[in-house]
Order: C-alpha cells, then sequence, then structure tokens
C-alpha cells in the first residue's frame, strides 16, 4: 500500500487550478497571434449610417476613460512585480479576468446574439479561429479595441468585487444567513445593476442585441432591447468569483490558492501561480454565463428590423447569404474558414 505525504497531497489544489489557467492563458495568446497574423486582422467598415450624438460621446467617453483604466491597472501591478512584492487580490482578479477576454464573442457562437458598433476601433475579431466556433460570419462582428482594452481587466472585476460587498454587507446585517442565501442576494443584486449598466450601454450605442426571447426582455422589438436574462447569467458567474474570494482561509488563500504556502516558492514564482490560479477559476465562472446563453440563443425570437449599419456589419441579412436567426429557419453552419 502506497502512502501519500500530507504535505504532496497539499500542494494539489494551487498545481491543479494553475495547469488550468495556463492552458487558458495559452489559449487565449494563440487566438490573438492566429487572428493578427490573419488577412482577417483588418478593420470592419461600419457602412453607411451615421452614430446618434450621444453615440458619438459615448465612443469617446469610453475610448478615454477605459484606456486609461487599462494603463493604470497594467501599471499597478507591474510596479509591484518590478518590486517584488506578492500580489493582492484585486490583482490577480484583474490578471485573470483579463484572461477571460478570448470568451467575449463566444456569445454568437451558435448563432448571431449581440453586436458590437463598429465605428469604434477595431480590427475585425479573432471569432472564427476559435476551433469550434460554428456561427457564419464571426470576423465580422469586430470587438472594439478601446471598450475591450477595460472591460475584463478592471470592469468584470469590479463587479465581482461588488458581489463580494453585496456578501458582506448581508452578512453584516443578518449574521445567521447561510451561504447559499448570501449568493441568492447577491446574484439578485448584480442582476439589477447589470441589467441598468447593460441597457445604458446600449443606449450609449456601444453594442446591440438582435438574438433575445422577447419574452424575458426589456424594450423588445426595438433596438434598445436588452436579455434581462443575460444579466442573470451573468451575475452567476461573478457571483461565483465573489464567493471564492468571500470564503478564505484563516491565512487568507482562496480554494484556488491551498497549497501554495507548502511549495517553499519565493514570491515571483508564488505571484505566478497564483494568477495562473485565478485565470484557471474566472475562465471557468465566466464560462458560467457565456455557456448557457449559446444554448439560450437557439431559441431567441426573429430579430426586428430595426439595426443601423455599423451593428448589423454583413453578419447575417440581406447580402450576406444568411438571413438573420429566426425560429421558423434551421440554424446555419458550419461556418466559413477564416479568409
Amino acid at each position: 500500500m502506497s502512502i501519500t505525504h500530507p504535505a504532496v497531497a497539499e500542494t494539489r489544489p494551487i498545481l491543479w487550478w494553475a495547469s488550468i489557467g495556463a492552458g487558458f492563458a495559452a489559449f487565449q495568446l494563440y487566438l490573438f497571434a492566429a487572428w493578427a497574423l490573419s488577412p482577417g486582422f483588418a478593420p470592419i467598415d461600419p457602412g453607411p449610417d451615421a452614430m446618434t450624438e450621444v453615440g458619438t460621446w459615448v465612443m469617446w467617453g469610453v475610448g478615454i476613460s477605459f484606456c486609461a483604466m487599462a494603463v493604470a491597472g497594467l501599471a499597478w501591478i507591474l510596479s509591484d512585480l518590478a518590486r517584488g512584492r506578492a500580489l493582492n487580490i484585486v490583482q490577480l482578479l484583474m490578471i485573470g479576468c483579463a484572461f477571460c477576454l478570448w470568451q467575449d464573442p463566444t456569445v454568437n457562437l451558435l448563432r448571431p446574439v449581440a453586436m458590437y458598433n463598429t465605428h469604434y476601433p477595431n480590427m475585425g475579431s479573432w471569432a472564427e479561429h476559435i476551433p469550434w466556433w460554428f456561427s457564419p460570419n464571426g470576423a465580422r462582428n469586430a470587438q472594439p479595441l478601446t471598450f475591450q482594452s477595460a472591460l475584463y481587466p478592471v470592469m468584470v472585476p469590479i463587479w465581482v468585487l461588488t458581489a463580494w460587498a453585496v456578501m458582506t454587507g448581508a452578512r453584516r446585517l443578518w449574521p445567521r444567513l447561510g451561504g447559499p442565501a448570501l449568493a441568492l442576494i447577491a446574484v439578485a443584486s448584480i442582476t439589477i445593476g447589470q441589467t441598468g449598466a447593460e441597457v445604458a450601454m446600449v443606449r450609449g450605442e456601444i453594442f446591440a442585441y438582435g438574438g433575445v426571447i422577447e419574452a424575458g426582455t426589456v424594450f423588445a422589438g426595438t433596438r434598445w432591447q436588452f436579455p434581462v436574462y443575460g444579466a442573470f447569467l451573468w451575475a452567476i458567474g461573478t457571483v461565483a468569483l465573489a464567493c471564492l474570494i468571500f470564503w478564505r482561509d484563516a491565512g487568507g488563500r482562496t480554494a484556488v490558492e491551498r497549497g501554495l504556502d507548502t511549495l517553499g516558492l519565493g514570491t515571483g514564482g508564488s505571484n505566478l501561480l497564483r494568477a495562473l490560479a485565478f485565470v484557471g477559476a474566472a475562465n471557468l465562472a465566466i464560462l458560467a454565463y457565456y455557456l448557457p446563453f449559446q444554448f439560450v440563443s437557439l431559441y431567441s425570437d426573429p430579430w426586428p428590423d430595426v439595426f443601423p449599419s455599423y451593428f448589423i456589419n454583413g453578419v447575417c441579412g440581406e447580402g450576406t447569404g444568411y438571413a438573420c436567426p429566426d425560429p421558423a429557419l434551421p440554424v446555419p453552419g458550419p461556418r466559413v474558414p477564416p479568409s
């Protein structure tokens, strides 16, 4: 009979999570490299329709503020690394969520759902370099570079920390509440907050939702429609990460960091393993949003014919060879290979 030393067994959580994170990080780097080296790495033309005055102001505001936040966040992390400091929980969240960016187009993986405004600076999309991509013309749903600069490394952690703050406040108000009740309160709070935030972004013309189930949608049938069930699914992913940082051990370690202290690593090695572990945890949590949304998209109602050219972008409709999604039509596929 073989006996595993307790110290060896204790190292497994951090090593397993770091291995998962390394896989996700490598995959994101591969996707971005394949995209950058492809002929499709070029701006998508927004077409003839002009943006509204509100949309133009939002575009400039987002571009300046989000890029500034991204630079400030990166500088903060690099500064602490250069000084040999251990990364704190917020910095780890930022790194973990930054490596979830590859998932952003996958809401459209099976059929088109959400569309970005191509008046924003863009170089197309890496969507069709995802090996299992199915939906046609995914590369034409361009990623807005200024918006994406801070969306995952800054804004997603803000939602996670908001959920953590809600759980902390609820625990103080009602000390007898158990974990499931705290998580449900956070999910409800983030669903409400995310609905308000996304409606504002839709009104600001950052993006639009074409494929929705109207029964679960506000402003259904208009260019401002937003599926509230999307906010609920988003809350599940962000609250999962909030739970990770809410329940820590006596040493302040999360579940994905356990066993780190038995490895005898220096600050640099510990930072690397902890960051990779958070990349793994963040990717699995955010997948809890995208995977159900992909399934739900198969049952979306017909697209309203209200979207300007800078949202449609040749993804579907007249002249594309693919009708926009309709429950009366089959799901088109497989996709055309990237050009």
